[in-house]
């Protein structure tokens, strides 16, 4: 008898697994289809929309904190190490930290955030930007990436792609200023 009891136990954790899913996935359609509507039913929503959320620099940190909150139910996952951090032979260039390293060395990110950029920037090749939870944004450059895409969240530690030449670029900024790699690793 105490298998069984442990067999419906098990089963009836599976399925409210399942529901907390689902619960996610319904919650996420109403979202969708209620700023559907009322972009549709009012003229001064839809200009507000595409003048203010689409034309605008989007800060993710609110959106993820209140993801995190009240719908992401996920467990936190190991960290792998942080391979960025073993690499001190840096020098800086303009605004941005030029790290030699070997052919295709894997990137390791920095801190935790959202991926809010992904494509050529002049002088720095393939970019991607991280804007991290605390508001920073991390550019990656001359990097290929092929296991993310535009607004994933990726996590400290995990690795974003592998440099394309001998060195890769790190630009961190806030607010607009640079700031020194020494520091915000501090």
């Amino acid at each position: 008898m105490k298998d069984s009891k442990y067999y419906k136990k098990k089963i009836l954790k599976e399925k409210h697994n399942n529901y907390s899913w689902l619960t996610r996935l319904l919650l996420s359609i109403i979202l969708i289809l209620g700023s559907l509507i009322a972009t549709n039913l009012s003229m001064k929503v839809k200009n507000y929309y595409i003048g203010d959320i689409l034309n605008k620099n989007i800060n993710f940190n609110s959106i993820n904190k209140l993801y995190k909150k009240f719908i992401s139910q996920s467990k936190e996952e190991e960290v792998v190490a942080n391979v960025i951090n073993d690499v001190n032979n840096y020098e800086k260039v303009n605004n941005s930290f030029k790290f030699k390293v070997g052919v295709e060395y894997p990137i390791s990110l920095l801190k935790s955030g959202i991926i809010v950029y992904i494509g050529d920037k002049d002088d720095l090749g393939k970019t991607v930007i991280v804007q991290g939870n605390d508001g920073i944004d991390i550019w990656y450059s001359n990097i290929d990436v092929t296991e993310y895409s535009l607004y994933d969240y990726v996590k400290e530690g995990s690795i974003l792609g592998v440099n394309k030449d001998d060195y890769y670029m790190i630009t961190i900024m806030k607010d607009g200023k640079s700031l020194e790699y020494s520091e915000y690793m501090a």
